[in-house]
């Protein structure tokens, strides 16, 4: 029983790290043009703190804090001015947004196919 809750904590994180790591890229080369992948991986901070934060009960103040933690990691990380890295943020959130809406009305669907 325990084992399996683990488990589908580590997989909810590493679906939502995925996620963001790859938004989070898609965003960097619509605002920087070619940027290695590895810089990536920076979305896996905002995923923590959104992923922690709702475990323990506080989805609002996460969006918030995930958002500002975000600025700060993209402009270490890629090296660009904090409004730079804002933008970069707001894409990533925007992108990001628009992928999990996407994916849950796509399994919405899925889940109302006759079998």
């Amino acid at each position: 029983m325990v084992l399996g809750a683990l488990f589908t904590l580590a997989t909810t994180f590493l679906v939502i790290g995925l996620g963001f790591c790859l938004t989070l890229h898609i965003a960097a080369r619509y605002a920087l043009g070619d940027v290695p992948v590895r810089n990536a991986l920076a979305g896996l901070v905002p995923a923590v703190v959104v992923f922690s934060l709702t475990l323990a009960g506080r989805p609002l103040p996460a969006a918030a804090i995930a958002i500002i933690a975000e600025v700060i990691v993209v402009k270490s990380v890629y090296d660009v001015s904090y409004p730079r890295s804002g933008f970069i943020t707001l894409v990533h959130f925007t992108v990001s947004f628009l992928l999990g809406f996407a994916l849950q009305n796509l399994l919405a669907l899925l889940g109302t196919a006759p079998t």
